[in-house]
Protein backbone atom coordinates (compact mmCIF):
# COMPACT_ATOMS: atom_id res chain seq x y z
CA UNK A 1 0.00 0.00 0.00
CA UNK A 2 3.04 2.76 0.79
CA UNK A 3 3.94 1.66 -2.95
CA UNK A 4 0.42 3.01 -4.50
CA UNK A 5 0.05 5.69 -1.68
CA UNK A 6 3.61 7.30 -2.49
CA UNK A 7 3.00 6.82 -6.25
CA UNK A 8 -0.39 9.01 -6.12
CA UNK A 9 1.73 12.14 -4.27
CA UNK A 10 3.89 11.62 -6.96
CA UNK A 11 0.93 11.59 -9.96
CA UNK A 12 -1.04 14.18 -8.42
CA UNK A 13 2.14 16.75 -8.20
CA UNK A 14 3.34 15.37 -11.84
CA UNK A 15 -0.33 16.69 -12.83
CA UNK A 16 0.12 20.17 -11.19
CA UNK A 17 3.19 20.95 -12.42
CA UNK A 18 2.81 19.36 -15.96
CA UNK A 19 -0.01 22.32 -17.36
CA UNK A 20 0.05 24.46 -19.91
CA UNK A 21 -0.38 27.57 -21.18
CA UNK A 22 -1.98 27.00 -24.34
CA UNK A 23 -1.82 24.20 -26.36
CA UNK A 24 -2.93 23.97 -30.30
CA UNK A 25 -2.36 20.60 -33.19
CA UNK A 26 1.09 22.54 -33.89
CA UNK A 27 2.28 21.74 -30.06
CA UNK A 28 0.47 18.41 -30.07
CA UNK A 29 2.73 17.55 -33.25
CA UNK A 30 5.97 18.56 -31.58
CA UNK A 31 5.05 16.87 -28.64
CA UNK A 32 3.89 13.87 -30.50
CA UNK A 33 7.39 13.94 -31.95
CA UNK A 34 9.86 14.21 -28.36
CA UNK A 35 7.63 11.38 -27.46
CA UNK A 36 8.38 9.21 -30.72
CA UNK A 37 11.76 10.24 -30.90
CA UNK A 38 12.47 8.90 -27.40
CA UNK A 39 10.70 5.10 -28.26
CA UNK A 40 12.78 5.21 -31.21
CA UNK A 41 15.87 5.99 -29.23
CA UNK A 42 14.52 2.52 -26.80
CA UNK A 43 13.34 1.02 -30.29
CA UNK A 44 9.98 0.93 -27.78
CA UNK A 45 6.56 -0.50 -29.73
CA UNK A 46 4.53 2.39 -28.88
CA UNK A 47 1.54 3.34 -30.14
CA UNK A 48 1.07 7.19 -29.22
CA UNK A 49 -2.06 9.40 -29.77
CA UNK A 50 -3.01 13.27 -28.83
CA UNK A 51 -6.54 14.47 -28.58
CA UNK A 52 -7.72 18.30 -28.35
CA UNK A 53 -11.11 18.86 -27.26
CA UNK A 54 -12.29 15.10 -28.40
CA UNK A 55 -10.91 15.18 -31.87
CA UNK A 56 -7.31 13.47 -32.63
CA UNK A 57 -4.35 15.61 -33.94
CA UNK A 58 -1.81 13.41 -33.51
CA UNK A 59 -1.03 9.29 -33.86
CA UNK A 60 1.92 7.51 -34.79
CA UNK A 61 2.93 3.58 -34.39
CA UNK A 62 6.20 2.60 -33.49
CA UNK A 63 7.32 -0.64 -35.34
CA UNK A 64 5.72 -3.75 -33.05
CA UNK A 65 2.75 -1.22 -32.10
CA UNK A 66 -0.38 -3.56 -33.36
CA UNK A 67 -4.16 -3.06 -32.84
CA UNK A 68 -3.74 -4.08 -29.62
CA UNK A 69 -2.45 -0.71 -28.16
CA UNK A 70 -4.79 1.62 -30.55
CA UNK A 71 -7.45 -0.58 -28.38
CA UNK A 72 -5.58 0.25 -24.71
CA UNK A 73 -4.94 4.50 -25.97
CA UNK A 74 -8.28 4.88 -26.71
CA UNK A 75 -9.83 3.47 -22.93
CA UNK A 76 -6.56 5.64 -21.41
CA UNK A 77 -8.00 8.52 -23.60
CA UNK A 78 -11.38 7.53 -22.60
CA UNK A 79 -10.73 7.40 -18.64
CA UNK A 80 -8.37 10.69 -18.73
CA UNK A 81 -11.80 12.86 -21.14
CA UNK A 82 -13.95 11.78 -18.23
CA UNK A 83 -12.63 11.56 -14.67
CA UNK A 84 -10.27 15.00 -16.22
CA UNK A 85 -7.02 12.77 -14.57
CA UNK A 86 -4.33 10.90 -15.85
CA UNK A 87 -5.00 7.18 -16.27
CA UNK A 88 -2.55 6.11 -13.25
CA UNK A 89 -3.98 8.44 -10.91
CA UNK A 90 -7.49 6.94 -11.62
CA UNK A 91 -5.65 3.31 -11.55
CA UNK A 92 -4.36 4.42 -8.01
CA UNK A 93 -7.48 6.30 -6.13
CA UNK A 94 -8.84 2.80 -4.61
CA UNK A 95 -5.33 2.45 -2.79
CA UNK A 96 -5.82 6.26 -1.27
CA UNK A 97 -9.44 5.75 -0.37
CA UNK A 98 -10.86 7.21 -3.70
CA UNK A 99 -13.17 5.34 -5.92
CA UNK A 100 -12.61 2.45 -8.11
CA UNK A 101 -13.82 3.25 -11.50
CA UNK A 102 -14.87 -0.65 -12.24
CA UNK A 103 -16.84 -0.85 -8.55
CA UNK A 104 -20.48 -1.64 -8.86
CA UNK A 105 -21.15 1.45 -7.97
CA UNK A 106 -19.19 3.37 -11.04
CA UNK A 107 -20.67 1.45 -13.88
CA UNK A 108 -17.74 1.99 -15.66
CA UNK A 109 -16.90 -0.44 -18.71
CA UNK A 110 -13.82 -1.95 -18.83
CA UNK A 111 -13.67 -2.29 -22.68
CA UNK A 112 -14.62 1.73 -22.99
CA UNK A 113 -12.10 2.72 -20.23
CA UNK A 114 -8.70 2.30 -18.71
CA UNK A 115 -7.78 1.10 -15.35
CA UNK A 116 -3.83 1.29 -15.64
CA UNK A 117 -1.21 4.11 -16.56
CA UNK A 118 -0.53 5.79 -20.04
CA UNK A 119 -2.99 8.50 -20.36
CA UNK A 120 -2.34 12.13 -19.19
CA UNK A 121 -4.58 15.55 -19.46
CA UNK A 122 -3.30 18.12 -21.39
CA UNK A 123 -4.56 20.81 -18.54
CA UNK A 124 -4.42 24.39 -19.59
CA UNK A 125 -3.51 26.77 -16.67
CA UNK A 126 -6.43 28.43 -15.00
CA UNK A 127 -8.79 26.56 -17.37
CA UNK A 128 -8.80 23.45 -17.47
CA UNK A 129 -8.51 19.91 -19.36
CA UNK A 130 -8.41 20.87 -23.41
CA UNK A 131 -7.28 17.43 -24.03
CA UNK A 132 -5.54 14.62 -23.47
CA UNK A 133 -2.10 12.21 -24.72
CA UNK A 134 -2.11 8.25 -24.38
CA UNK A 135 0.63 6.03 -24.78
CA UNK A 136 0.87 2.05 -24.88
CA UNK A 137 3.13 -0.60 -25.52
CA UNK A 138 5.20 -0.39 -22.19
CA UNK A 139 4.28 -1.91 -18.71
CA UNK A 140 1.63 0.80 -17.69
CA UNK A 141 4.10 2.82 -15.62
CA UNK A 142 6.40 2.53 -18.42
CA UNK A 143 3.86 4.21 -20.64
CA UNK A 144 2.97 6.99 -18.04
CA UNK A 145 6.21 7.70 -17.31
CA UNK A 146 7.35 8.35 -21.00
CA UNK A 147 4.47 10.80 -21.23
CA UNK A 148 5.64 12.74 -18.15
CA UNK A 149 9.65 13.01 -19.19
CA UNK A 150 8.35 14.19 -22.63
CA UNK A 151 5.68 16.74 -21.22
CA UNK A 152 8.71 18.08 -18.67
CA UNK A 153 11.06 18.30 -22.13
CA UNK A 154 8.27 19.96 -24.30
CA UNK A 155 7.47 22.59 -21.02
CA UNK A 156 11.27 22.84 -20.00
CA UNK A 157 11.04 21.19 -16.66
CA UNK A 158 13.45 19.26 -14.74
CA UNK A 159 12.50 18.96 -11.20
CA UNK A 160 9.27 16.25 -11.94
CA UNK A 161 9.57 13.62 -9.92
CA UNK A 162 9.61 9.53 -11.78
CA UNK A 163 6.97 7.40 -10.19
CA UNK A 164 8.00 4.13 -8.57
CA UNK A 165 7.48 1.36 -10.98
CA UNK A 166 5.69 -2.11 -9.28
Amino acid sequence: MAFEAENYKIVTEQEEKLQFTSFNSEDAWNLGNIVIKKALEHNDPILCEIWINHYLVFRYGCKGSCEFNSKWVRRKINTVNMMEKSSLQVHLLPFVGGDDIFSELQHFDSSEYANIGGGFPLRIRGTGVAGAIAVSGLPHEKDHQLIVDCMSEFLGLTDIKHVIEG
